[in-house]
């Protein structure tokens, strides 16, 4: 609201906010579809710092003397590739990390299993190799962390019927939305990738048919899209409390095992 004057945007004599400092080289960058992914990722880093864009905010933070960028880009391949663009010319990191949640498409993994990628199929079937120089360890009654082969579809692949059929016609043990896509890029652009997937939903469970209406391009859980969901189907409620506590107790192990590679990594 303007007085009549000359408008400075904030309010006489309050400090001028200095400006961020320009992004540094990052050691890592770390790309993520959802928020809800990468919350306690964030605050497990230091000296964090925002960049905002028009559309995009980066945020730059520290662990262990290494720089990490991190951005939440949306779901799917297209989203996942423009935010994976903006990373790598903005803030020029070695290695990319495809990280969040994925489906199991093998019966032997269970919820918080993580896969580290070593093969990389997309929608049209090709295959994409994925050179690890990690190895990482699991602790005797921790959730593990396993090698293996990652699908990327472009919808989600919600019902247990669903998922069998998926790991019958490609042989994937994981099923995600977007790191086909950042592989590729990350191939393009001569920086080095890795894909890790927490298992958030495992290969007999069947996804709540509202799962899609409840994110937006960020990931946040749409409050109206959840009301509407209780509503129409008031059981979806005990369904999408569920799938709530069972992504913060991924997005904990997703955090644990990211901060793990971040430390291991060569830069």
């Amino acid at each position: 609201m303007s007085d009549g004057g000359t408008s400075t945007g904030r309010s006489a004599g309050a400090p001028a906010q200095a400006p961020a400092p320009p992004p540094l080289a990052a050691d890592v960058g770390v790309v993520a579809a959802l928020s809800v992914e990468v919350g306690y990722l964030l605050d497990r880093l230091t000296r964090v710092r925002k960049y905002r864009g028009p559309r995009y905010t980066v945020l730059e933070g520290e662990h262990e003397g290494k720089v990490v960028a991190l951005i939440v880009g949306g779901a799917g391949r297209a989203a996942a590739r423009r935010a994976g663009a903006l990373l790598i010319d903005g803030h020029r990191p070695r290695w990319v990390v495809s990280a969040g949640f994925g489906g199991a498409l093998d019966p032997s993994l269970r919820r918080n299993d993580t896969l580290l990628a070593t093969e990389i199929v997309d929608p049209d079937g090709q295959a994409i190799t994925v050179e690890t120089p990690l190895s990482l360890s699991t602790s005797e009654n921790a959730p593990r962390i396993l090698p293996g082969r990652l699908v990327t579809c472009d919808a989600i692949v919600r019902t247990a019927a669903e998922k069998v059929a998926l790991r019958v016609r490609t042989g994937g043990d994981v099923v995600d939305m977007e790191s086909s896509a950042l592989a590729a890029l990350c191939g393009e652009r001569g920086v080095g990738f890795l894909s890790v997937r927490v298992v958030s939903d495992e290969a007999s469970v069947d996804l709540p048919k509202e799962l899609g209406a409840l994110m937006n391009h960020t990931g946040s859980y749409l409050v109206g899209a959840a009301l509407r969901a209780v509503w129409n189907r008031p059981s979806s409620l005990k369904d999408l409390l569920a799938l709530h506590n069972h992504a913060s107790e991924a997005a904990d192990r997703l955090a644990a095992v990211v901060l793990a590679a971040v430390a291991g990594l060569p830069v």
